[in-house]
C-alpha cells in the first residue's frame, strides 16, 4: 500500500507519468482499482475507490490510499484525529465520543454522535504505541524541520505522541511550503496507512523516502 496526497486527478496524473513510486524504489504503472468503500466524514458519506498501482520492477502491486483514510478505517482519519486530540486535551471517552457529531444521511440538518465504543477503540490502540510513534515522529523531525525546537512533554504518552507528530507537520509545512499538510496525512504516509492496525510495522523503506512520500505533490 502507498498513501497518496491530492485529488483523484491528481493521482492519476502522477501515476501515469511514473512520478510514484514502490517501496522497493521502481516507479509504479497503472493497475485498475482496488474495492469502493464507504467513508463517514465531517461532510457526510463519502464513496471512495483508490487506485492500484504495480510496480515496473519488482512486480508488487499497491493500493494507492488516500492520505486523508486509514487503511480498514470506516471514518475518515480526519475525524479519528479530532477524537485524539480532545482525549489528549483530558476529556472522558463519552464525551470525546459526543463532541464528533457527523451529519446523518437523508436528514437535513441532522447530525449524530459517534458510538463511544468505536472511539474507545480508538483511543486504545493510539494509546497502546504512542510511545513508538512518538520515537518514530521524532527521528524524521531533524529532516521535516531541520531548524525545529524540541518537542515538549504534553502531560501524557499520547499527547507527546501528538505533539511530536505536530511538530513534523509543521516543519515540512515551512520547508516545503506545504500551508494545507495536515498532521493526519503526515501520519498517514509515514505508517504506511496502518496507524491503527492490529499490529504496527516496521516503516517500509527509508526515512528519506517515507518523508518524501508525505510532501508529493497534490
Amino acid at each position: 500500500m502507498v498513501t497518496v496526497r491530492g485529488s483523484a486527478e491528481s493521482v492519476e496524473a502522477r501515476l501515469a507519468s511514473g512520478l510514484l513510486v514502490c517501496s522497493c524504489g521502481g516507479t509504479l504503472r497503472p493497475w485498475g482499482h482496488a474495492r469502493s468503500r464507504r467513508v463517514v466524514t465531517f461532510a457526510g458519506l463519502a464513496v471512495v475507490r483508490p487506485r492500484r498501482g504495480i510496480c515496473r520492477a519488482c512486480g508488487r502491486t499497491h493500493v494507492l490510499l488516500p492520505g486523508w483514510l486509514l487503511s480498514r478505517r470506516r471514518y475518515a482519519a480526519l475525524v479519528i484525529f479530532a477524537a485524539l486530540a480532545l482525549r489528549a486535551a483530558g476529556l472522558k471517552v463519552t464525551a470525546v465520543a459526543g463532541r464528533l457529531r457527523l451529519p446523518s444521511p437523508g436528514r437535513a440538518g441532522g447530525s449524530w454522535p459517534v458510538p463511544a465504543s468505536t472511539v474507545s477503540s480508538w483511543l486504545s490502540r493510539f494509546a497502546g504505541r504512542a510511545g513508538r510513534l512518538r520515537q518514530a515522529f521524532l527521528a524524521v523531525l531533524p529532516l521535516a524541520g531541520p531548524q525545529a525546537r524540541a518537542v515538549m512533554p504534553a502531560g501524557s504518552p499520547s499527547g507527546d505522541a501528538l505533539a511530536a507528530l505536530e511538530a513534523v507537520t509543521a516543519g515540512l509545512r515551512s520547508r516545503f511550503g506545504l500551508d494545507k499538510l495536515a498532521a493526519h496525512e503526515v501520519a498517514a504516509h509515514l505508517t504506511g496507512g496502518l496507524l491503527l492496525a492490529p499490529s504496527l510495522p516496521a516503516p517500509a523503506g527509508n526515512t528519506t523516502w517515507m518523508l518524501m512520500a508525505a510532501v508529493s505533490p497534490s
